[in-house]
């Protein structure tokens, strides 16, 4: 058994009948969720109100846009890039297995 996810920024009014090439892919399915939802953008980058918005998710499922979101979030509130070099581990439990 499996979970899988099919994603598409939807370029027509029938969503689902995009994605069915994919879902055909993954028969048999023993179920299925269907969820639509807009895309969102902030309307202004936060320097002024200092109210700092993210973007809504958009098709892609590897984060990779989340990700540059959060950096660029970081970047309008504190006025520098976020770099991770050199970053640590955060230890959240004492055991030795990750």
């Amino acid at each position: 058994m499996y979970i899988a996810t099919v994603s598409a920024t939807a370029e027509t009014s029938n969503p689902e009948k995009e994605v069915q090439p994919g879902l055909e892919l993954l028969e048999p399915i023993m179920q299925k969720f269907i969820s639509i939802s807009n895309l969102l953008v902030p309307n202004e980058d936060g320097s002024k109100s200092q109210i700092f918005v993210s973007r809504s998710y958009d098709a892609t499922n590897h984060f990779e846009t989340e990700c540059e979101d959060i950096t660029d979030l970081y970047r309008r509130i504190t006025g520098a890039e976020l770099h991770f070099r050199g970053a640590q581990r955060h230890q959240s439990h004492s055991s030795d297995v990750d």
